[in-house]
């Protein structure tokens, strides 16, 4: 290119290094350096009688090396590649960032109850009893008794949360009828991922007892209809 000088690709490519070394923001100094090393590229390549294709190919295997990195750091900001019903469940966990509910998404089980889970539905917890893991409802409603009192815990309640959290027994029977479609995470698994990432668990811990606190100030009043349903004591007498 006539009248234009390729050693300013080397300055300007050192001064795209040089800024994302004072850059904190991992995104925009990653950002950075791909576009240093493709200023160092272009100038390895226009500038010398002959490219220089050693340092070509090094410094483009350092590219793609940045690039995968910034594929790795969108995805943990962003709900790309969530189906819907992941994206549903996110919105639950709005004290996770995307990427601490992608890890969350890993240890996870999704579950629907069918008839071959037998008529009264699956027994998810025992009041009193050690919870073997945390619930999620996604769709239809729980059943519940805590002493003499029956109610119902709709889509968007956890399950077996105060046990996960305080490290007691659970505080009600819940069973899932028929049609209950819940996410299941195994306690202990999701004790050691909290242990490894303490800020997932943190943000995790938050989460619950956020849940716990709106708990507390909503009071479950027996449901009437089900209480009577003989179909329903039926289910809790055989629990």
């Amino acid at each position: 290119m006539e009248g234009f000088d390729p050693r300013w690709l080397i300055h300007a490519g050192g001064f795209f290094y040089v800024l994302a070394f004072v850059i904190r923001e991992e995104l925009v100094m990653r950002l950075l350096v791909l576009t240093g090393s493709a200023h160092y590229i272009l100038y390895y390549f226009l500038y010398p009688e002959v490219p220089l294709w050693d340092a070509i190919m090094t410094s483009t295997v350092m590219v793609f090396a940045n690039l995968y990195v910034v594929s790795q750091v969108i995805l943990e900001r962003t709900t790309l590649r969530m189906s819907d019903d992941e994206k549903t469940l996110f919105e639950a966990f709005d004290t996770l960032n995307p990427g601490q509910f992608r890890h969350l998404l890993k240890a996870a089980s999704w579950h629907l109850i069918d008839d071959s889970k037998g008529a009264n539905g699956t027994v998810l917890t025992r009041e009193g009893e050690a919870a073997p893991a945390l619930y999620y409802i996604l769709d239809g409603a729980v059943s519940a008794q805590k002493g003499a009192q029956v109610f119902r815990l709709p889509a968007g309640n956890f399950i077996g949360e105060i046990a996960y959290v305080l490290g007691t027994g659970t505080s009600a029977t819940a069973i899932a009828p028929i049609g209950t479609r819940y996410v299941r995470w195994d306690a202990q698994s999701l004790a050691a991922l909290a242990k490894r990432k303490p800020a997932l668990g943190n943000a995790l811990n938050a989460l619950l007892t956020r849940d716990l606190a709106k708990k507390l100030t909503v009071s479950y009043q027996p449901d009437g209809a089900l209480a009577a349903d003989a179909q329903t004591k039926e289910m809790f007498a055989g629990a």
